[in-house]
């Protein structure tokens, strides 16, 4: 009698670790942007930051004998632009294409690519963290129109740098009846009754000095567009409620879904930062860090 041929159950592949170590850090697609910076800076010091993408990623590979997940050369490539450039910080564009890639998702290059709260708090921090720069307005306000676009009027540490084009303060003059913006220029006065176009140099935007000894243009009240206070502080109630109760605490009203898409993308940026611990902890030793 034949025997019946013994059925063999392939073996199931290992998952792949949750924390990358340091022999899947390149590899593994939950890597960390500033963990793979920080490696980077360690063992090949400030030389790569010149180096041709082609360059770096042989660099890697027979340096560490690994293979570099597509993902991960998004986010070398991004760190390696925050080290070597300031236009992460001063162009809407640059800006908007880097908070993807750190995020590990590809930048499309041809089209607008707005993104949403979370990708844009947790691209932000990362960035903090890489590299300290003050934004530019142009910056500033591409990320004040990202919260209107959700209608979210109060922005949350780190991205409180855009609060001013979110509210949009203007001021409206009780003697001509001029309204005007609020912006990096304004000098607290009417530039109708203080004369700032009608002096010999108008475009020094500066006021009228006779119209100054006057007191002119000082009869102003402030005024905004858009209120974060009410966010503000439904948010920060929210926040320092019990995780397990907050989803009980919000109402159907303006400030609590505002509050709750913040807390939402808080939450995003607060996953990654821990994400960002647990593989420091496991690269620790290797990378010699105290």
């Amino acid at each position: 009698m034949e025997k019946k041929a013994q059925e063999v159950t392939p073996p199931t592949p290992a998952p792949a670790p949750r924390i990358p170590t340091s022999r899947s850090i390149f590899s593994h697609p939950d890597a960390h942007p500033v963990a793979l910076d920080l490696i980077l800076l360690k063992n090949f010091q400030l030389e790569w930051f010149s180096w041709l993408p082609d360059t770096l990623f042989s660099e890697i590979e027979q340096t560490f004998k690994t293979s570099i997940a597509e993902v991960n050369k998004l986010k070398i490539m991004a760190t390696q632009t925050l080290h070597v450039v300031d236009s992460f910080w001063e162009q809407w564009e640059i800006f908007e294409k880097t908070l993807w890639a750190l995020n590990g998702m590809m930048p499309m290059t041809k089209v607008l690519q707005p993104p949403d709260l979370s990708i844009l708090y947790s691209g932000v921090d990362m960035a903090g963290a890489i590299r300290e720069e003050k934004y530019s307005e142009e910056v500033a306000r591409y990320c004040a129109a990202v919260f209107l676009n959700e209608n979210v009027f109060y922005a949350h540490e780190p991205l409180s740098f855009c609060q001013q084009y979110i509210c949009q303060p203007y001021y409206s003059c009780k003697d001509c009846k001029k309204k005007g913006d609020i912006n990096n220029t304004f000098d607290g006065l009417c530039t109708a009754c203080a004369g700032h176009y009608d002096t010999e140099h108008p475009f020094k935007f500066k006021p009228d000095p006779d119209a100054i000894k006057r007191g002119a243009g000082k009869n102003i009240s402030i005024h905004l567009i858009y209120d974060a206070e009410p966010t503000k502080a439904r948010f920060k109630e929210l926040d320092a409620m019990p995780a397990d109760k907050v989803s009980s605490a919000i109402k159907e009203n303006v400030e609590d879904i505002q509050s709750a898409k913040l807390i939402v993308a808080v939450d995003f940026m607060k996953f990654r930062e821990k994400q960002l611990t647990d593989q420091m902890a496991t690269l620790k030793d290797w990378l010699e860090i105290t």
